[in-house]
């Protein structure tokens, strides 16, 4: 499994925070909480998009059903990325229509690139069916958990405060 695959969705996350360019570098090289937060955000977008692919190319897998072992698991992670995401575009919005306007943006953006994510997956059938293959056991496997993967941007974003 690529897991290292998340610069287009931090930079997405990066932008949605309102991030100054000159910190956009230290983002890049993962030093702010917003380069930690989009690692994080990304992981579930690039489940989804290679759980869509294998649905694409394998009807009969066993893909929602491994997709929704792993997201058990995962749902208060991911309610918290959620709503992350969206303080992060509230902050940077100038007042609520702004903010309704920049959060439709936003995940507009992370559909896309989600749906681009998932035809590039697709253009490469024969590597794509070994990732198939395998993501249900991977879904399945607590190597595969969020906090498992990154653990020392899961540490810096849920510190004990």
């Amino acid at each position: 499994m690529n897991i290292n695959s998340f610069g287009k969705w931090t930079l997405c996350a990066v932008v949605a925070a309102g991030v100054s360019v000159g910190s956009l570098a230290q983002a890049a090289e993962g030093q702010s909480a917003s380069a930690d937060l989009a690692t994080l955000y990304n992981e579930h977008q690039r489940v989804l998009a290679l759980r869509d692919a294998c649905i694409t190319a394998q009807p009969e897998g066993d893909f929602s059903g491994a997709y929704q072992d792993w997201m058990a698991r995962h749902v208060r992670i991911i309610d918290d990325l959620e709503n992350r995401f969206a303080a992060m575009i509230k902050r940077a919005s100038k007042d609520q229509a702004d903010y309704a306007k920049n959060y439709g943006k936003y995940q507009s953006e992370v559909l896309q690139l989600r749906e681009e994510s998932k035809k590039a997956l697709l253009a490469n059938r024969e590597k794509l069916a070994l990732q198939c293959v395998a993501l249900p056991g991977y879904l399945r496997n607590p190597q595969s958990d969020i906090p498992a993967l990154f653990p020392a941007e899961f540490k810096r974003v849920y510190r004990v405060r």
